[in-house]
């Protein structure tokens, strides 16, 4: 019997026996060779970091200037590099392909680029500054730039709910709570509340803009420049409100990503939960709203379907938003100070959260403003027992303790419920105990009880007239201050080669 072949044993190739990089990273002269290739598809980033290119370019005009007030370049260097630079980025705008496989990462390929352009000039560009304090720069200024874009979103997606806020005005339907009918409430409120909840997303939009005001460059790898760096006028340049206060702190952290993650987290979770009241008030059990065609779907089987798949990939979308959040957190979770290369994994679920969110941005707002909601189909499905706490608070008028009042109307309802009735359909001898019994039975329709809560908050109509003129008000003064802050944004302003105001 012939024996079995010996099983081949595996050999791991030494690191001399590698394949090299194709070509020299700008940082080799102190390597003997080539990165592996495995280490580079473990280690280049260009594939995700490429989204920063404008904002590096931004952050190396910026920066030559700052070496030109340093004595390191002349006027006619730091013109020929400025030009340079915009060249590039003109370049990236029509798409050129100007990356090299050899291209470890965005800063990497704009120096290479550049240097290939202006020649040996190109290769001063990097005085006084380390990819530390250059990929912080660049990233800050990216968090700035997109959580302003999607401020604009959510402002485009507040002026749709005023506007369909305003032609549901006088449509009621039935509040919710626990997916229950609970009370009757105008449409136009609902709505709003949708706004509302908006504007503390604004507000935690700008607190990110806040978190990003501190300008990294000059901070250089870990502990600051040596060069007479003018920290101030570069940070003017780049529209930062200061410079950094500290090399270390500077180049390592990365709250303010995980801030606009949280930020853009809570928008999501916001979206789903709308998308979720849309999703059950589109089905036919109750036909409360019908979404446009095209914001819908059909189904490969069974030819009547139309689903409302946009609100359910917002919904799904939500769940995303939240993992980019978990994902950067757990890895700042155990990182010591200071720069550490885990950071580069800080980028690519900020890019997607933003991607992401910014479609799902549209799709609601685009989505709500060709929505129906239908007033006849809504008003068949409201019960009466909505109308029970004002029962209640009636008795309470009358001067009985509301816990007492609470137990007689609870009664009706239950007894009602087992009739198989409305409690307002019961017999005349099950309402002797209420005081006008008959008469208020008459007068108690869903508009009276809307119409008793115009409180400051409330659902009357005077009440939702105040908070539209409000919401009004409040939205015409924070799309001034957008369209001012997008006016002056330093970094398209460096980039087309204008002053900041």
């Amino acid at each position: 019997m012939a024996k079995p072949s010996p099983k081949p044993r595996l050999k791991s190739k030494s690191r001399t026996s590698l394949p090299k990089a194709r070509g020299k990273a700008l940082w080799d002269g102190r390597f003997d060779e080539g990165m592996a290739d495995s280490m580079q598809r473990l280690s280049f980033s260009l594939h995700v970091d490429g989204k920063l290119y404008r904002e590096d370019i931004a952050g190396s005009l910026a920066h030559a200037q700052g070496l030109f007030h340093a004595g390191v370049l002349n006027a006619s260097e730091l013109k020929r590099m400025q030009k340079g630079l915009r060249d590039i980025h003109a370049a990236l705008q029509s798409r050129g392909d100007l990356f090299k496989s050899t291209d470890e990462d965005i800063h990497m390929a704009v120096e290479r680029i550049l240097t290939e352009n202006i020649g040996h000039l190109g290769k001063k560009l990097h005085t006084g500054r380390s990819r530390n304090d250059q990929v912080a720069t660049d990233f800050r200024l990216y968090v700035r730039g997109k959580s302003l874009r999607l401020e604009g979103l959510v402002l485009i997606l507040q002026e749709t709910l005023l506007e369909k806020a305003e032609a549901c005005r006088s449509a009621l339907m039935p509040g919710y709570t626990h997916v229950q009918q609970a009370q009757p409430i105008y449409i136009s409120h609902y709505l709003l509340s949708f706004f509302f909840a908006l504007q503390r997303d604004i507000s935690r939009l700008r607190h990110v803009r806040e978190s990003v005001a501190e300008m990294p460059l000059g901070s250089g790898a870990l502990a600051g420049s040596a060069f007479p760096y003018p920290r101030d006028k570069v940070c003017r340049l780049l529209g930062f409100k200061r410079p950094s206060s500290n090399s270390i702190d500077a180049t390592a952290h990365r709250d303010f990503a995980l801030e606009f993650l949280h930020a853009m987290a809570s928008i999501g979770v916001l979206l789903s939960s709308y998308a979720e009241d849309l999703v059950i008030w589109s089905s036919q059990e109750f036909a409360f709203v019908r979404l446009g065609d095209a914001y819908t779907s059909g189904s490969s089987m069974m030819p009547q379907k139309k689903n409302p798949d946009s609100m359910e990939l917002i919904r799904g979308k939500s769940a995303r938003l939240l993992g980019s959040y978990t994902r950067l957190f757990t890895v700042m979770k155990g990182m010591p100070h200071a720069y550490d290369r885990d950071l580069q994994e800080d980028k690519e679920g900020v890019f997607d959260a933003f991607e992401t969110l910014e479609t799902c941005l549209q799709v609601m707002t685009e989505a709500l403003a060709g929505a129906v909601f239908d007033d006849a189909a809504i008003g068949k499905r409201m019960h009466p027992s909505m109308l029970a706490t004002d029962l209640a608070d009636y008795l309470v008028e009358k001067g009985i303790p509301f816990r007492d009042a609470h137990h007689i109307v609870g009664s009706l309802v239950g007894k009602a419920d087992k009739l198989g009735l409305s409690f307002l359909d019961l017999p005349a001898e099950d309402w002797a105990a209420i005081p006008d019994g008959a008469r208020f039975r008459k007068k108690l329709t869903f508009a009276y009880s809307a119409e008793r809560r115009n409180i400051q908050g409330g659902t009357g109509s005077h009440s939702v007239a105040r908070q539209m003129s409000a919401a009004s008000a409040w939205l015409r003064k924070n799309e001034k201050a957008f369209a001012k802050e997008i006016e002056n944004d330093a970094v398209e302003n460096l980039l087309a080669g204008v002053s900041s105001r």
